[in-house]
């Protein structure tokens, strides 16, 4: 794993060499400055395969670094992890929107950089299986049901403002602490249909439906603290610090009309109409150990409930 460590404190370029050496990772670079990396990363022909950046960097910040690193070729997906004194909600969030996959409080020890070497290794590996998506450059593959992708993928939609990958948005769960978690609220926007869609779509149509979707889903909830991540099979899962988000019926006709106003309109996708389903809101699980994964199933199994209810209704 090649790792470059972006900071202004010199002892630091001295001490993440030896961190790194315990987990067996040598190929080890670091730059003091924001302008410094982006000139190293250009340099080199080999890409690099991880970062570490500080936030509070002179001239170019952590934030700013980290969002000129993911619009780099070849980089919208490489792990990166956020080096920071700051531990207050909106910080954690910022970083998290810019791209980065994890985050490392100050001050910290040994055994936590290394276990976060050892996730940023298997977010690497990981990497290679997220299908990175930008509708306007799908390749013109007419025929519905024709796919480079499966519909269970999670994949990372180019252009979706506060979209991260999965696996980050995680991560940003789990860093919250107990005060932060009050008012936090998660919830599920579902693709109504989304396995019929998807085989009566070509694939430049359904992740360009994806795409809408999502943007829909920013511009009706319209709120600066919203992170958001594709789950695959259709889902959006949200989360949202505001205590004062609209109730879940309002944001699921706003999103709807959204989404119909987009070049969609009402377009039909095999004979089937184009709606969504959005679950009611849940506090995330206190626990941090289960936090995520029992957070994300109840999401999803509230706008799963939902599409069934107006099923049964019709």
């Amino acid at each position: 794993m090649k790792i470059l460590v972006v900071d202004d404190d010199p002892f630091i370029h001295e001490l993440f060499p030896e961190i790194f050496g315990l987990a067996d990772l040598t190929d080890v670079h670091s730059a003091s400055g924001g302008f410094e990396a982006l000139d190293i990363i250009a340099a080199q022909g080999k890409p690099f395969d991880c970062f570490v950046l500080d936030v509070d960097m002179p001239k170019m910040n952590g934030i700013e670094l980290c969002q000129r690193i993911r619009a780099l070729p070849g980089y919208d997906k490489k792990p990166i992890l956020m080096l920071t004194a700051r531990t207050d909600p909106i910080s954690i969030e910022n970083a998290f929107a810019s791209g980065a996959n994890d985050y490392i409080s100050k001050p910290f020890n040994l055994k936590d950089i290394y276990n976060r070497i050892r996730v940023a290794e298997r977010l690497s590996e990981a990497s290679k299986t997220v299908v990175s998506v930008n509708a306007l450059d799908v390749g013109a593959k007419d025929a519905a049901g024709v796919h480079d992708f499966e519909l269970c993928e999670k994949l990372h939609l180019a252009h979706v403002d506060r979209l991260i990958l999965s696996f980050s948005l995680g991560n940003y769960l789990t860093q919250l602490d107990r005060k932060a978690l009050k008012g936090c609220k998660v919830f599920c926007v579902s693709l109504d249909d989304a396995q019929h869609l998807y085989q009566h779509s070509a694939a430049s149509d359904f992740t360009t439906l994806l795409t809408d979707l999502g943007e829909s889903i920013i511009s009706t909830v319209d709120c600066p603290h919203l992170l958001m991540s594709y789950e695959g099979n259709g889902q959006f899962i949200c989360v949202s610090r505001d205590t004062q988000l609209a109730d879940w019926e309002v944001l699921e006709a706003g999103i709807q009309l959204s989404l119909e106003d987009t070049s969609y309109g009402l377009t039909m996708m095999g004979n089937t109409p184009i709606t969504i389903s959005v679950g009611t809101p849940i506090a995330p699980n206190a626990n941090r150990t289960q936090r995520v994964k029992n957070t994300f199933t109840r999401a999803i199994g509230r706008a799963e409930m939902r599409h069934s209810s107006k099923a049964n209704a019709a």
